[in-house]
């Protein structure tokens, strides 16, 4: 992608990363509504918009050892499906990561996914390489069966971590409670309906747009 802001967007690339092991849950059901919004033609940017979603429980992600051989090399030394995911992070315009709460925060498989860019961490706070230079936003997307108001204050802050070290801007986020049992999203069509409203606008692309509290 050219990040000239006189030059017009030739290819966007959504990541949408889902965090959860059920494949019809109610994240999923709302991830696959922006998807299916994002993938709308939009004559705003004349972009080509590329999308691709990762189901984190098909793939084979150890948690972090702590082995610290990323803060002397800048690698992670553990050889699984991650390799070919820091590719994908790196290259991303726009993220898009969907996860139920577990016990106040994202799901083991997304944890795993997220501390695993501790080399992200290393090469931006340790070897102060900055690997990745263009401007990028991210949404988080996120249900919970609880009906307390601060039970997302957790998994935000985890989202909030896992953007900063990929230098993602956290745009916003799409959040409800008292959703537990599957399905139980399709109740809220103003929920579905704003998912992919979200995705069509292609208003994201924007790069000078402003960070949303």
């Amino acid at each position: 992608m050219n990040d000239n802001p006189g030059n017009k967007l030739k290819e966007f690339k959504i990541l949408a990363i889902y965090g959860s092991p059920r494949k019809k849950g109610n994240t999923s059901i709302l991830l696959d509504r922006f998807i299916e919004g994002a993938a709308e033609p939009c004559s705003k940017t004349g972009a080509d918009v590329i999308i691709k979603k990762i189901a984190v429980s098909d793939l084979n992600i150890s948690p972090c050892r702590g082995c610290h051989n990323c803060s002397r090399t800048g690698e992670c030394i553990v050889d699984d499906d991650m390799q070919q995911i820091y590719k994908e992070l790196a290259e991303a315009d726009f993220f898009a990561v969907a996860s139920p709460v577990f016990f106040t925060t994202v799901s083991g498989y997304l944890k795993a996914l997220i501390d695993r860019c501790q080399r992200f961490w290393s090469l931006k706070y340790e070897h102060k390489k900055k690997i990745i230079t263009k401007k990028r936003k991210g949404i988080f997307i996120s249900t919970a069966g609880s009906a307390l108001k601060d039970i997302f204050e957790c998994p935000r802050k985890v989202i909030r971590s896992f953007f900063d070290v990929l230098y993602v801007d956290y745009l916003c986020d799409f959040v409800f409670n008292n959703v537990d049992k599957q399905g139980d999203i399709l109740k809220d069509d103003g929920a579905v309906e704003t998912l992919y409203k979200f995705g069509k606008d292609k208003s994201y692309m924007n790069r000078k747009g402003k960070q949303l509290k």
